[in-house]
């Protein structure tokens, strides 16, 4: 796969059935689009490794979960400078001109951040490895979509002005994907690494499952279940880091 595009989750999600009418003139026109990143991420193997890697690394995915609050907590208290349980706005904006402050948020994410990355590292390392092998499985499910409806281009979205929803072959790439390749393993070789695009792609997908989490908080709604995203921060942190002067 030579490009991966920026997109998205949600509006995938929220796709209606219409994603799928009108095919016919998709295929006639010969031209269509598809997100490669959230193919990819939709897969359910992805899903289900996901799911395996929250289990196999509880232990340390709980540690770093307790690291991260304890880590937040401290920060919400160097910055809640009047003491009401909260950072507002205003505390923010101090803080953001305060050297002080500064030193001591710093601080406190330097001791606490290695333990984190340590706990956090293997379940990590194993979600690159399996989002790695979904992503060599996408320029196949590609090909064999663009081979069965005809079509001579594909475009990624954000290369043209308008299409119509027809022209998206995202969820027939997704179908495909989860036909030939319906799971993958977690363990990786012994001295494997990723390749700079896996490290980059899971990056998006972390920061996808970072915005989505911290929407839900600020909507109110309940969580998501447990195991669904074992690389994803553990909580929420403080929205200002404060740099010294």
């Amino acid at each position: 796969m030579k490009t991966i595009t920026r997109t998205s989750l949600a509006a995938l999600a929220g796709a209606s059935v219409a994603l799928l009418a009108g095919a016919a003139t998709a295929q006639t026109a010969g031209i269509a689009t598809a997100q490669a990143d959230a193919a990819i991420f939709s897969a359910k193997a992805f899903d289900a490794a996901n799911t395996q890697i929250s289990t196999t690394y509880k232990a340390q995915l709980d540690q770093a979960a307790a690291a991260q609050t304890a880590l937040n907590t401290q920060l919400r208290t160097i910055l809640d400078t009047n003491k009401d349980g909260q950072v507002s706005q205003a505390e923010a904006a101090a803080a953001e001109s305060n050297a002080t402050l500064g030193n001591q948020v710093r601080a406190a994410q330097q001791k606490a951040q290695p333990g984190i990355e340590a706990a956090q590292g293997p379940a990590i390392k194993a979600q690159a490895y399996a989002l790695e092998q979904i992503t060599q499985k996408y320029d196949p499910a590609l090909r064999a979509v663009v081979a069965a409806k005809k079509i001579n281009i594909v475009l990624a979205p954000n290369a043209i002005q308008f299409a119509p929803p027809a022209t998206d072959i995202t969820r027939d790439i997704i179908a495909e994907i989860d036909r030939s390749t319906p799971s993958v393993p977690i363990t990786p070789p012994a001295n494997w690494q990723p390749q700079q695009q896996t490290v980059e792609l899971l990056q998006q997908y972390r920061q996808l499952v970072y915005a989505n989490a911290a929407r839900r908080q600020q909507a109110g709604a309940p969580a998501p279940a447990a195991g669904t995203t074992p690389a994803a921060p553990a909580a929420t942190a403080p929205r200002t880091t404060p740099q010294g002067r």
